[in-house]
């Protein structure tokens, strides 16, 4: 029995590093739970990655975009990956799609990269715009690397930003901006004494910004009284020099303020393109408000909060599906382009 064990043992390790010379798994997950599921975790979050990428946005989603995005649901509600091999080389190489991109200029209409989170750049032929670019942090851990916020920061023109939590305003970036001499835009609770911060806020009006860039070319800009709660956030419509008008709310919420909002298309250029949080406070009387010509979702996945607050994907579009808008739902490190 003793010789049979040993022969079983010798033929099980033959086999077994003949399989790994082959590429294959072996079966020393047996009783390593951690290892198989993270192992899972590196070929779930690739797979996602390629569907993505071979499924690029679109208005409402082909199936292959919706079980991308739900599975991404999954993985990222579930906080053992935080953190992970398998997370950080996810989001690597989502960001790292939208830094090779961006090297290309757009020679005609809108292409809108959403980087992370609430952050975005919309891109025409005129300007490079960004709204709320952070780096992002995952228990205090940093998502997007330094050299990649470099490097979108060193393709964009303005910065305007919504409102002073720190998943809408990281002072990395904006110092980035600043040293560029490139023109930072913020409602006035949003780091008061740092010098080269532009500061808008009324409490009573609509005011009518023009906000000139390095290159000579200028901006048409209002900005609405917005409010997350009792803190200021300022809803930007931007109009670009080749009149492209796009819309960011940051994290709208606020009862009081729909009211306004509902007429907000009477009082602003035709809306191209809304960047709306997904969990704003009645979302379709608010796009409806807007009217739009496109509807890009954000915030989904917000890597700084609790499962309950890590906003779904699959809950975005239940709520955006019955809107009479054409939407779009993209993850991290996409873009959406229109003409």
């Amino acid at each position: 029995m003793k010789r049979f064990l040993i022969l079983l043992a010798l033929i099980s390790s033959t086999v077994i590093a003949d399989a790994q010379q082959k590429g294959a798994e072996p079966v020393a997950f047996w009783g390593k739970e951690d290892a198989y599921l993270l192992k899972q975790a590196s070929h779930m979050f690739s797979l996602v990655d390629q569907a993505l990428t071979e499924n690029p946005p679109v208005v409402g989603a082909p199936m292959a975009r919706k079980l991308a995005l739900y599975n991404l649901d999954a993985m990222l509600h579930e906080v053992k990956y935080d953190n992970t091999e398998p997370f950080c080389n996810f989001i690597d190489s989502r960001i790292g799609k939208v830094i090779e991109d961006m090297k290309s200029p757009v020679k005609r209409g809108v292409k809108i990269y959403k980087i992370y989170n609430d952050g975005f750049v919309v891109r025409t032929k005129s300007a490079n715009i960004a709204f709320d670019v952070v780096r992002g942090a995952c228990k205090k851990q940093q998502l997007l690397s330094d050299e990649q916020v470099d490097a979108i920061v060193d393709k964009c023109d303005v910065l305007f930003l919504s409102h002073n939590h720190g998943d809408h305003v990281d002072k990395y970036v904006v110092n980035r901006f600043i040293e560029s001499g490139k023109p930072v835009i913020a409602a006035s609770e949003i780091l008061p004494n740092l010098e080269g911060v532009t500061h808008y806020r009324s409490e009573s009006e609509i005011l009518d910004k023009v906000v000139k860039l390095k290159s000579g070319e200028e901006l048409q800009v209002k900005i609405f009284p917005g409010h997350q709660s009792p803190m200021m956030c300022n809803i930007y419509v931007v109009t670009t020099p080749d009149k492209y008008t796009v819309a960011h709310t940051g994290d709208q919420y606020d009862k009081n303020d729909m009211e306004w909002i509902a007429e907000i298309k009477d009082k602003a250029p035709k809306i191209d393109a809304l960047m709306i949080n997904c969990w704003s406070y009645q979302i379709a009387d608010a796009i409806k408000g807007f009217d739009p010509r496109y509807v890009l979702s954000s915030h989904e996945n917000e890597m700084g909060h609790t499962i309950d607050h890590r906003e779904a994907f699959w809950l975005t579009f239940q709520k955006l599906e019955p809107v009479q808008h054409d939407y779009v739902v993209m993850s991290w490190g996409e873009w959406f382009s229109f003409k």
